[in-house]
């Protein structure tokens, strides 16, 4: 649809480049003509140079980056990611979930992303990409594993400490990054430098009013000062997500930012817009 719409933009700029004979009475509404001749125009430069344009924008599109260092084509991407991710952690990895290879043309390349995991921890899943331009080196997030455990069991225990949480999910996310963390690199260092954060979604008791579940998650926010990690704080009732907010704990947080009016307007705008399932 994109290619028969750039060959459709392309007669009607030859169209108007050509001129028309505006001093020659049309039959009927001035549009009606214009739209009878620039049809007409399309129609013919169409039958004429389509195909040419067809295949060369085919050809644009299957172009690979001049020195890339994979092929453009799925079973090159996916040695060459895995292959930089064994280098990378010194263990061997295998493809276990979507894969995608997408090309950008000539000048930015192809790139391939996936999920993957070590072939003797397929739980452990990751996201990893790698471009024929600007991500040479794998980009991953691997390094959450060597510090998951650490990282979440305070975010853990505050919510134990909590009687109006019935329930939580914790996660430590990352962004991917080409920099290899190690367990030698400890998870205070981690934290603070790798844009890593504590994904926690707090499930409430379903039916409570707004004011309600304001005051809970107010309480929720002014305990998290003593954390060593930023968090993603989300929470849940009703089968609807209620809440979210980051929280930047390691950069100069203040409880006192969170006032009970603004928690209650955000719940609100949440339960009437009907958050995602």
């Amino acid at each position: 649809m994109k290619k028969l719409k750039v060959i459709a933009l392309t007669a009607g700029l030859l169209l108007l480049l050509a001129g028309c004979d505006m001093n020659r009475a049309p039959d009927g509404p001035l549009e009606e003509w214009a739209a009878r001749k620039a049809a007409g125009a399309v129609n013919a430069f169409a039958e004429e140079f389509g195909d040419d344009i067809l295949n060369g924008l085919d050809a644009l599109e299957n172009m690979g980056r001049p020195g890339a260092p994979f092929e453009n084509n799925l079973e090159s991407a996916r040695a060459y990611l895995l292959g930089q991710l064994e280098e990378k952690y010194g263990i061997e990895f295998v493809v276990v979930g979507d894969e995608s290879l997408v090309n950008y043309g000539p000048l930015a390349g192809a790139t391939y992303t996936c999920g993957a995991a070590p072939a003797d921890a397929p739980d452990r899943v990751i996201t990893a990409l790698v471009s024929q331009s600007m991500y040479r080196d794998v980009r991953d997030d691997y390094a959450v594993y060597f510090f998951k455990e650490e990282a979440e069991a305070p975010v853990l225990a505050l919510c134990r400490e909590k009687d109006y949480v019935l329930d939580q999910r914790i996660d430590l996310m990352m962004p991917e990054t080409e920099k290899t963390w190690t367990p030698e690199d400890g998870a205070e260092r981690f934290l603070s430098e790798s844009g890593a954060y504590v994904r926690v979604v707090l499930r409430l008791e379903d039916g409570r009013e707004v004011r309600e579940y304001a005051e809970w998650i107010l309480d929720f926010l002014q305990s998290v000062g003593e954390l060593k990690c930023d968090l993603l704080v989300q929470a849940r009732a009703d089968k609807a997500y209620i809440y979210h907010r980051e929280v930047h704990v390691l950069n100069g947080f203040d409880a006192g930012e969170y006032t009970l009016e603004d928690i209650a307007e955000d719940v609100e705008t949440f339960m009437s817009m009907g958050s995602p399932q």
